[in-house]
This record gives C-alpha cells, structure tokens and sequence, in this order.
C-alpha cells in the first residue's frame, strides 16, 4: 500500500469541521427554529394535496330521456370544451335527466386556469343548451369529497322536518365555520307540493299544463317594481308573491276569465303536501336519517377544521327540538391521529 506525500495530515492543523463549528451550528439552529414553524403551519390532511389535471362537469335536467340529452346536452358540451388548451380526453357519461362529462389535460397546465377556460367555453354554448338545465364544474382534488359526516335522527320529529332543520338551521352555521368548503343535505324524504291536475276541469276552464306551470314559475317570486322618490329619500319597493305551503300555493291566479273571474290553480288541480321521489335510502344506526357530508377548503387543515365544526355542533344541540339526535358518523381527522 502506498501513500501520497501531501495526504500527511500537517502537525497542529485541525478538521475544517472544528474550524467551521459555530457557523454550522449557527445554520442548524435556524433551519431547527424554521422547521418547528412551519410545522404548525402546514396544512393537515390524510390524503396530500394534489391538483389533479380533471375537471367534472356535471349537468341535471329533470327526466329528460337519454337520446335528447345526448343531442342536446351532451354533445354540445363536448365540442364546447374541444377547444380548451391542453385538453387531453374527454369521456361523458349520460343517463335519463343527468350527464357527466370528465375532461382529462396534461399534468403541467396550470388547472385554476385551466376551470375558468372550461367556464368560459361553457358560457358560449350556454344559450343553445336548455334553459332549466343546471350546469356545474368542479375540479377534482382530494378537497372535493367529505371530511366529515353528520346524522340527525329522531323517533319523534318525521323526516321531511328534520330535513327542513338540517337545510334552515344547520347547514348555514356550519358553512360559515373557517375552513369549510361546502356542507351537503343528503335524504331520502325532501319536503315538496305536489300539483296534480284534473283533465275535465282543465278543458271546461281553457287552461293547459303550461298555463299552470307558466303560473308556477311566474307568480312564486319577489321583484321589485322600482325605486320611489319621497320626502328626500329614495325608497326601494319590493312585491312579494312567495308561497310558503300548499294552500297559498292554490290560491295562485292563473289566468282570468273573459269576465274578469281569477282561475286558480286549486280550482283545475289538486294541491298536497308531497315528498320528492327518493332514490336512495339513507338510514343511520339502523333509523331513517338525514346526513349532512362536510368538505373543507383545499388549503385548509383537516384537524382543525374537524374541531371547529365539532365545538359548532356543540353549541346547535341544545337548539334542536326535544327528541331530536345529531351524531357524527364519520370523521376523517381520526384517521390522521391513528397515522401518527
């Protein structure tokens, strides 16, 4: 073996470790103090966070059958979106009254962009599209589904009440909790009116469907006529004409007669209390029940955000009506303390 003259250590020199002692430590301390920052300060979650290059758009027609949505829908909606840059593949998927259509782009398009481009182009196609079709676009993140899940039950309040609790009461306070994206009312029992018309009084009173749905939709609002102009002031007025159950809804005035006589909707139609067709049964503890799926703002962090609604149930509990149970029944936060 041989060595290298110059590879001799030279007598009282030192490691250039000893010689740079104090600035390393120096450096390890304040990268030590940063990490114990930003330790608090980056966001909690079990998934990480991604932007996938996917956006969801999802249509609601009502019952329209699926041959109509795919020509008028559809279709129209994919070579709307052709034209976004980046775009990869788009696969649509379409049923009686609903479609989805999921946009696939390349992985280094930035996707906020990338949703007000798809927005954009979806607004150019809007008008040819049915008016009463509802029309949303989601990016698709981890965010987007529930980290949080809540039952109300009860034996003694019927569903569509608790329904009409979780809509009214519960769901716009926990929507304001920092942090919370959306808050989601999921049942299977929705209160709804329900008009039934009646053919021979239909004929004997020259009313068709579409004059009473016409009525429906143009009577149940609140606009405003305009401003007055008063004592100095300018006072905003505003006519009502909201109905609140089903005998107000009855007594809209569908037309009049050749000799001024109101013909109302109770007078060619039958007007109940209804509930809308379910198609799902949700049930919770082995009892029908009405689930509110909290999601939180992509940035947000899941732990958190599960403490503050939780302190927010808290305090809604003792404003329920007696008999009435608010549970949770999932709680993605606990998945990330067993993780640890």
């Amino acid at each position: 073996m041989m060595f290298h003259p110059d590879s001799r250590p030279v007598p009282g020199e030192t490691f250039w470790v000893t010689r740079h002692a104090t600035t390393i430590l120096f450096f390890i301390l304040v990268l030590s103090a940063a990490g114990l920052y930003l330790a608090g300060k980056i966001p909690i979650s079990v998934f990480p966070e991604t932007n996938f290059p996917r956006v969801v758009i999802g249509v609601d027609n009502g019952v329209m059958p699926v041959d109509q949505m795919q020509v008028t829908i559809t279709k129209p909606i994919e070579d709307a979106v052709n034209s976004v840059p980046g775009l990869l593949t788009v696969r649509s998927t379409t049923s009686r009254g609903s479609a989805e259509v999921s946009l696939f782009f390349d992985w280094n398009v930035d996707m906020f962009r990338t949703l007000e481009l798809v927005d954009a182009a979806l607004s150019k196609v809007r008008q040819s599209l049915p008016a009463d079709a509802v029309i949303t676009t989601n990016r698709l993140t981890f965010a987007t589904f529930p980290i949080l899940g809540y039952s109300l039950t009860s034996d003694s309040v019927p569903l569509p009440k608790l329904w009409e609790i979780a809509t009214y009461d519960l769901k716009p306070s926990l929507n304001r909790v920092d942090g919370v994206s959306n808050v989601v009312v999921q049942g299977d029992q929705v209160p709804n009116v329900e008009i039934t018309p009646q053919p021979s009084k239909l004929v004997s009173a020259g009313v068709t469907v579409s004059d009473l749905l016409n009525a429906v939709q143009q009577t149940n609002i609140v606009d405003s006529p305009g401003l007055l102009q008063t004592q100095h002031e300018l006072v905003l007025g505003l006519i009502g004409g909201q109905v609140h159950d089903a005998a107000q809804l009855g007594q809209v005035v569908i037309k009049n007669t050749a000799a001024g006589i109101p013909i109302r909707i109770a007078d060619v139609a039958a007007v109940k209390e209804s509930i809308e067709p379910a198609y799902t049964m949700v049930r919770a503890n082995g009892k029908p029940a009405i689930l509110l799926n909290i999601t939180r703002q992509p940035s947000s962090n899941t732990v958190q955000v599960a403490d503050l609604v939780a302190a927010e149930v808290e305090r809604l509990k003792p404003l329920l009506p007696p008999g009435v149970s608010l549970q949770p029944y999932y709680d993605q936060s606990e998945l990330w303390s067993l993780a640890k």
